[in-house]
């Protein structure tokens, strides 16, 4: 049986049993840069669990904005309390693409889900994030130039006389036309004896990996000194380097022009769905649901703080507000739900899809 996004997203395909829009689509917050997020739940029938090859959990496109979590994955991320999964049996009508009998049960039962648990989710994961929101620590305040980070930037350079080290780039010595070789007794750290032929050597560098030489095959009197390369430093770089560039390449570019212009110091657009967050949990304690699509002055709230209108101490003070509400209130839902009966639950849906 096919899963991939395309198979999937057929409009007869008999193993989905529910499409929906998601995202700020569905909570009313989109604007026109916004993009479109879908989510979805197919059904596996259980003669496939008894292969080697086991069927996938989770499938999604590229860029995350289309994914279909499986009937079992989705209850998993529903018995954690998930926050993202559980706006999926909450959605408002317009935002739902395709549906079934089999979804509608799940409807039926989503009050299973609304527990303890599932308002620290929402409460926990908010204040944890607000709190490091400041845009310092973003990728937009720390960018990586184009190219990418060489190697040679993470030596240091040490002469035999005793010294301070200093990095290779501050130095006249031309790694190009050098050679290396472990310092013995020195085998668990990166520190290298540096020989300087005064000509190309092919350097001690190739493709991004030290190049180490015999000690049998070097010219004592070229020593000059040690090398010390950083090499997890290095790595580290080259991954944040790459991690930075694949952000750039992808990102939603009007979400970040008001922080480069230095107008706010943290990501008003992902404030706001923290902000979100806390108000569906305080919605939790309140009625017994989260929010997904909303309205009045909720929304207005929500709209401001992407506006960048709030300060950061002022979401923080709001923050903590909700958080005392929000503690106060949740003693009256259960600690957890009752897995006996998800089970039962993921047992009756299945023979509802016809795939017991």
């Amino acid at each position: 049986m096919a899963y991939s996004i395309d198979s999937l997203e057929v409009a007869d395909n008999p193993i989905v049993l529910f499409r929906g829009i998601v995202g700020s689509r569905a909570y009313g917050t989109q604007n026109a840069n916004s993009d479109t997020d879908v989510r979805g739940i197919f059904v596996v029938p259980s003669a496939e669990y008894a292969r080697l090859a086991q069927p996938p959990k989770q499938v999604s496109d590229e860029r995350n904005d289309r994914t279909y979590y499986s009937l079992v994955r989705f209850c998993e991320l529903m018995a954690e309390a998930n926050p993202t999964t559980m706006e999926m049996l909450f959605l408002p009508e317009d935002c739902i693409l395709k549906t079934s009998p089999a979804h509608s049960m799940l409807v039926a039962n989503r009050g299973l889900f609304v527990t303890q648990k599932a308002v620290d989710s929402h409460l926990g994961y908010a204040l944890s994030q607000i709190k490091k929101a400041k845009g310092t620590n973003k990728r937009v305040w720390n960018p990586w130039p184009e190219e990418p980070p060489q190697a040679e930037d993470y030596c240091l350079f040490l002469g035999d006389a005793k010294g301070r080290a200093v990095p290779v780039r501050e130095t006249d010595v031309n790694l190009a036309n050098c050679k290396v070789t472990r310092l013995v007794g020195n085998r668990a750290a990166d520190m290298f004896a540096l020989y300087d032929y005064g000509a190309p050597t092919g350097g001690i560098f190739h493709g991004g990996m030290l190049v180490e030489t015999d000690a049998a095959d070097l010219d004592r009197e070229k020593r000059i000194g040690i090398l010390i390369y950083n090499e997890q430093a290095f790595n580290s770089a080259k991954r944040q380097h790459h991690e930075y560039w694949d952000w750039r390449r992808n990102r939603n570019e009007s979400r970040w022009t008001a922080q480069e212009r230095g107008q706010m110091d943290y990501d008003a657009k992902n404030m706001m769905h923290l902000v979100r967050l806390l108000l569906s949990g305080e919605n939790i304690v309140k009625t017994g649901e989260p929010i997904v699509r909303f309205d009045g002055e909720r929304l207005e709230t929500l709209l401001s703080i992407r506006r960048g209108e709030w300060k950061f101490d002022e979401i923080m003070a709001f923050a903590d507000e909700k958080k005392t509400v929000i503690e106060a209130g949740k003693g009256s839902l259960p600690p957890d739900c009752d897995k006996g009966k998800v089970d039962e639950l993921i047992a009756s849906v299945m023979k509802e899809a016809g795939v017991s």
